[in-house]
């Protein structure tokens, strides 16, 4: 949102602590940016203004105002966006939480508004949008090393979708297809605020982070099923308030002493129409608080850990149909644990073990259960040369089944699929494993980096599933499985003096290992996920830039207790092309191509090629930009997933011209 002409330097600061009392005391791995401003944009209001509007099947209109100022004790920035031309709004903005490092309180429950099956394309391809974003963030400096952050911002947006799909299911004998056709409109009302004090002093830090937030969300549209037409309405609405409190204090001799108390409520009222025509009614309370005392003692290069903690959650789960009375059940989880660790170090190689040992008890009506856990961790990092760096971790974790996932009574988590759980208490147990290798040589211009990774989970519940009518049922039985998923990925990436060229080749293989209950009958299967991508850029000439970049994607999943229930497996490919050519001062040409391929000889192959022309001055620019000139107007796709394969056709914008004249402020 900065001109970069307004900016004097900017400095990346590598392994940053941004706790100042923690420096040359705790590690962090977290990169910073600093961006240092030219005298003439301090102590002044400055902005930008955009002004876009076009035609494709409708007007079209993109639109910005921003306003500024930065001096010492004080900075301001205020913003309000808004377009039809399919770019999203909703994730321009960052909760203070999320920017802080603290916690956000991200509750979710069983409803969501309706989605078409996101294709493999930009947002601005599908997405038939009205979008409105308004949002303030204010800056204090209350002292010398304290500040005062204030955030907040409202979004409104009416998106409509058409798609069309066709699901086979593979946990049925005779796999079914089902086929849907929806016509449907989202209208969003999100609005957010947060308040955060900090105190970052050479021996102490305090943060308090306050955050609320309520939305008034709703789909309406219809649903032609398998031939058959239903009304479709959902209204997953969510109002919650957090709360985030740490502090932390180092002593002379390198102690550390740490505070860290978190609490959160939300309240999420729902409705649901369902394809019978029933109103689903929900109501959702979810408290939870975590707490915790730690203390870090330093011996030597070493450092001796305990961390004290007592972590509470009640949820109350209320659900109706119709006008029937609401059936309303709790569930409580109450953790209490001590976690010893030790780090040392020991020339270049760092070395932390960590166990955390916990008492669990988990209540949800009848059923009670109380757990004592061992959840063990090693991590090992060596900096064995300037440019390189090996590193692992080990571990060990059990994690206790919450209230969404053991509440059975009978609840519609679409307008027709039904989901029914055991209703006793359980957890779920992992191990995992990593190591990674990295070099980094800047002068050289070589990057690499590998990474292989193991990770196993038992008490997995499997479910039975059945078509009863219309409706998709999903019941929990009392059989459980283990997943198993090895895997590997990588990168490397070299740049050349000759026309700043930079290549890059990535790839990861996974195997998955699961299990599926067909007809009552536990199946064996596997998924096999593999990606490659090649990515390159150079500049041949003072006036023309590439920038290249193909992906392919391949997916197999085979039934190994049946064979003959195996999906046949999918590739995808994607390729991209930009070129940029700058022919006089101020002037810019951009071509964008975008090819999507499969090796199914039955879907399309989808090109999009857009043009843009761009004239920039001291303090303004104007642009016209031609989107979809190719005319494509539907994408089709074929997903290939653990129990389900599916087939999809999505309404993409039509060809669309867009004028754009921008300006400082």
């Amino acid at each position: 949102n900065i001109s970069a002409d307004k900016i004097k330097s900017v400095q990346v600061l590598e392994n940053h602590q941004s706790v100042k009392s923690l420096r040359g005391v705790a590690f962090s791995e977290q990169a910073a940016l600093n961006l240092v401003l030219k005298d003439d944009a301090k102590a002044v209001w400055t902005g930008t203004a955009d002004i876009g509007l076009g035609w494709g099947d409708d007007f079209l209109y993109d639109c910005r105002l921003m306003g500024m100022r930065f001096n010492k004790k004080y900075q301001t920035l205020m913003m309000y966006k808004n377009n039809n031309i399919g770019k999203q709004l909703d994730n321009e903005v960052l909760d203070l939480a999320a920017l802080l490092k603290g916690r956000t309180g991200s509750e979710s429950g069983f409803l969501s508004m309706m989605s078409v099956a996101a294709p493999d394309l930009a947002d601005n391809r599908y997405t038939f949008n009205n979008s409105h974003l308004v949002a303030g963030n204010w800056l204090w400096k209350t002292g010398k090393d304290s500040e005062l952050r204030v955030q907040g911002n409202g979004f409104i947006d009416k998106t409509d979708m058409q798609d069309y799909s066709s699901s086979t299911y593979l946990t049925l004998a005779d796999m079914p297809v089902i086929v849907e056709e929806q016509n449907v409109s989202n209208t969003r009302s999100e609005w957010k605020g947060e308040a955060n004090y900090q105190y970052n002093g050479s021996k102490s830090f305090i943060k308090n982070n306050l955050k609320g937030y309520i939305d008034f969300n709703k789909s309406v549209g219809t649903m032609m099923y398998n031939g058959q037409r239903t009304d479709m309405m959902v209204k997953p609405h969510k109002r919650s308030i957090t709360e985030d409190f740490q502090m932390s204090h180092t002593t002379a001799k390198g102690n550390i002493y740490n505070i860290d108390s978190y609490w959160t409520y939300s309240y999420l009222p729902g409705q649901l129409l369902t394809i019978g025509g029933m109103t689903e009614r929900l109501n959702l309370g979810f408290f939870s608080t975590q707490n915790e005392i730690q203390y870090k003692l330093k011996v030597g290069r070493h450092y001796l850990n305990n961390e004290l903690g007592m972590n509470y959650d009640y949820q109350s789960i209320g659900v109706a149909m119709d006008e029937e009375a609401e059936k309303t059940n709790v569930y409580q989880l109450f953790r209490t644990y001590w976690t010893p660790s030790m780090s040392f170090l020991f020339g270049k190689h760092r070395i932390g073990i960590k166990s955390k040992i916990s008492y669990v008890r988990q209540s949800y009506r009848e059923s009670r259960s109380n757990h004592l856990w061992i959840d063990p961790s090693v991590g090992w990092n060596c900096k064995a040369t300037v440019v390189s760096e090996f590193s692992a971790n080990v571990g060990y974790a059990n994690a206790p089944l919450m209230g969404r996932s053991i509440y059975d009574t009978p609840i519609f988590t679409s307008y027709r699929t039904q989901k029914v759980n055991r209703g006793k208490t359980d957890a779920t147990h992992s191990l995992h494993a990593t190591a990674a290798y990295k070099y980094t040589n800047p002068v050289s211009g070589l990057f690499f980096n590998i990474r292989p990774s193991y990770n196993r989970m038992s008490g997995n519940i499997l479910y039975e599933s059945a078509m009863n009518g219309n409706i998709y049922t999903m019941t929990a039985t009392d059989k459980e499985y283990a997943m198993q998923t090895i895997g590997v990925s990588g990168r490397v990436s070299k740049s050349f003096g000759w026309a700043k060229t930079l290549i890059g080749l990535g790839a990861s293989h996974n195997i998955t290992d699961y299990s599926m209950l067909v007809s009552g009958i536990v199946n064996d299967a596997r998924m096999n996920t593999t990606s490659v991508s090649f990515n390159y850029s150079l500049r041949p000439a003072r006036f023309l830039s590439v920038e290249g970049k193909s992906n392919v994607n391949i997916y197999k999943q085979k039934n190994l207790t049946a064979p003959e229930l195996s999906s046949d497996p999918t590739t995808d490919w994607e390729h991209f092309l930009k070129l940029y050519v700058f022919p006089a001062k101020g002037w810019m040409l951009s071509v964008k191509n975008e090819l999507f391929h499969t090796n199914d000889k039955s879907i399309s192959i989808n090109h999009f090629l857009d043009l843009a022309i761009a004239y920039k001055a001291k303090r303004w620019e104007f642009s016209v930009t031609a989107n979809n000139l190719i005319g494509t107007s539907e994408f089709e796709r074929r997903t290939l997933g653990n129990t389900i394969e599916s087939y999809s056709i999505t309404r993409l914008r039509p060809r669309e011209v867009l004028a754009k004249w921008s300006m400082d402020l």
